[in-house]
């Protein structure tokens, strides 16, 4: 798959550009998102379990994306790479939950090379059984299949966009999580700040002094891997 790089570009235009791209076929790709400014994003279906009060009090714009899932904090500190596959790539089963597998397996493999030996994508089955806390109703505080841990902490957030022409995967690693900010900017609950903290990790918390762009070198190779 070629490799997109559009440089900065605010959190609105990142989600239209890759649209945009399935809609026109310029796919398979890989695109390396970078935003500026800082934004939350959640799923549509979620965006009433947000608190606009508390998000306008943060500063931070509330932006829906068409893909399911709870609020993100879309920074620097989250490196965010959409795979964007035409209808009938093999990679793309008709299967949604079935499409992530690869990717996550991907994402765990580019990671184990980093050295974060217990790196792991998490089948449906254990995905479905695990815990529950404070947090769960945002991106990095549950746990869906086939996204990827070390240990009890989770590393990888994905979500999805089907549209006739194909699909966005939407991979989103953690480099590092301000979970203070985000929970407070969302206006959830006492306790989920630090449910969250210990639900979650980031590559540079797991590899001191790593850089993002190393990290994001080491997930393009394996994405692209010739066998997936």
């Amino acid at each position: 798959m070629r490799v997109v790089r559009p440089g900065p570009q605010s959190v609105p235009d990142a989600l239209a550009l890759s649209l945009r791209m399935l809609a026109d076929a310029e796919c398979p790709a890989l695109v390396v998102h970078q935003v500026t400014p800082a934004a939350i994003t959640c799923g549509r279906a979620q965006m009433k379990t947000v608190d606009t009060d508390a998000i306008g009090r943060s500063g931070l714009k509330l932006v829906p994306r068409a893909s399911g899932g709870g609020p993100v904090l879309w920074d620097n500190d989250l490196i965010a790479i959409d795979v964007i596959l035409p209808h009938g790539d093999p990679r793309l089963p008709d299967d949604i939950v079935a499409a992530y597998r690869w990717v996550g397996e991907a994402v765990a493999s580019a990671l184990q090379g980093l050295g974060i030996s217990g790196a792991r994508s998490v089948p449906p089955d254990e995905a479905r059984e695990w815990p529950v806390g404070a947090s769960s109703g945002l991106c990095f505080g549950g746990l869906s299949p086939w996204e990827v841990v070390v240990g009890d902490r989770k590393v990888l957030g994905l979500s999805q966009v089907r549209k006739q022409a194909g699909a966005i995967i939407q991979v989103g690693v953690l480099m590092r999580l301000n979970a203070v900010r985000l929970l407070q900017a969302v206006g959830a609950p006492e306790g989920a700040a630090d449910d969250m903290a210990a639900c979650t990790a980031g590559v540079a918390d797991l590899i001191p002094g790593i850089t993002p762009e190393h990290v994001t070198d080491h997930l393009l190779t394996e994405l692209n891997h010739p066998t997936t």
